[in-house]
C-alpha cells in the first residue's frame, strides 16, 4: 500500500484549473520529485495534500486514510510536513522561536527539549544563531530553518516546495546535502523544483507537470535522461509514461 495515493486530483481557482487529473502515489522511504515550469501546478498540489485548497474532484489518501475536509493542523498531526515555498518565516521571531512553532504538533511534548537539542545538532547554524530573528538570516539559512521547523513535528512525509528556489550555489549544495541525509535516514521525500539539475542526487523516481496535468513519469534517471523532458517541460507530451 502507497503511503500517499494521489488519484484523479483536479484542483481549481475559480473557473480555471491549476491541476486536472493528476495521479501519483509514494511508497514509505521513497523520494518523488515533481519537476515542471513556473505555473505548472506544482505548489497547488503540495496545497492540496497540506490541506491548504480544496480539490474540485479526486481523492488523496495517507497511510490508507482520506485527507479530505482536514485542515492544515490536523494533516501535520496526521504525520505529514510541508515545507513552503518562500520558507514564511515568521516575522518577530527568534529563531529558537519559530522552531519551537514546529513542535506544537507532538503528542509528546515532554520530548520537546531533547528533539530542539537533536536539531541544533543538525543544523549547527540555528544554535548559533537562536536568539536573533528568523527573518534576518541568509536565504540559505532561512531554508535550513524552515526544514528544521518542519521536522520538529516528526514527519513521515516531508514536502518541500522549490527548495533550492534563489539560493547561491554553495547554499544549494547544503541545502541537497540535508536531503540526502533524511534520504538515508528512511524519510519520505516529496521534493517540488522548477529545475530538474539537482534532484537526481536525491530522487528516486520524477514526475513532470506542465499546464496541470502529468507530461512524463518513471524512474529518476530515466526520465532525466530522457529526450521528451524538454518538450514535457512545454506540456506537448499527453499523459504519463
Amino acid at each position: 500500500m502507497s503511503l500517499l495515493a494521489v488519484e484523479g486530483l483536479t484542483v481549481k481557482y475559480g473557473p480555471i484549473p491549476a491541476l486536472r487529473d493528476v495521479t501519483l502515489g509514494m511508497a514509505e522511504g521513497e523520494t518523488l520529485a515533481v519537476v515542471g515550469a513556473n505555473g505548472a501546478g506544482k505548489s497547488t498540489l503540495t496545497l492540496a495534500i497540506a490541506g491548504a485548497v480544496r480539490p474540485f474532484a479526486g481523492r488523496i489518501t495517507y497511510d490508507g486514510n482520506p485527507l479530505a475536509g482536514l485542515l492544515p493542523e490536523e494533516v501535520t498531526r496526521r504525520g505529514i510536513a510541508l515545507v513552503p515555498e518562500g520558507r514564511h518565516i515568521f516575522e518577530g521571531l527568534t529563531v529558537e522561536e519559530n522552531l519551537l512553532l514546529g513542535l506544537t504538533a507532538r503528542a509528546d511534548q515532554a520530548s520537546a527539549r531533547g528533539a530542539l537539542d537533536d536539531i541544533y545538532a543538525a543544523f549547527p547554524i540555528l544554535l548559533e544563531r537562536r536568539g536573533g530573528l528568523g527573518t534576518r538570516l541568509s536565504g540559505g539559512e532561512q531554508q535550513q530553518l524552515a526544514i528544521a521547523r518542519a521536522l520538529l513535528s516528526r514527519p513521515r512525509l516531508l514536502i518541500l516546495d522549490e527548495p533550492s528556489l534563489g539560493l547561491a550555489p554553495i547554499m544549494v549544495d547544503r541545502v541537497y546535502a540535508i536531503l540526502a541525509d533524511l534520504r538515508r535516514r528512511g524519510v519520505t521525500l516529496l521534493l517540488i523544483e522548477q529545475n530538474p539539475g539537482r534532484i537526481g542526487e536525491v530522487a528516486d523516481r520524477v514526475i513532470v507537470l506542465a499546464n496541470g496535468t502529468v507530461q512524463l513519469s518513471g524512474p529518476a534517471a530515466e526520465v532525466l535522461a530522457s529526450e521528451r523532458l524538454g518538450a514535457a517541460y512545454l506540456g506537448e507530451t499527453r499523459g504519463a509514461a
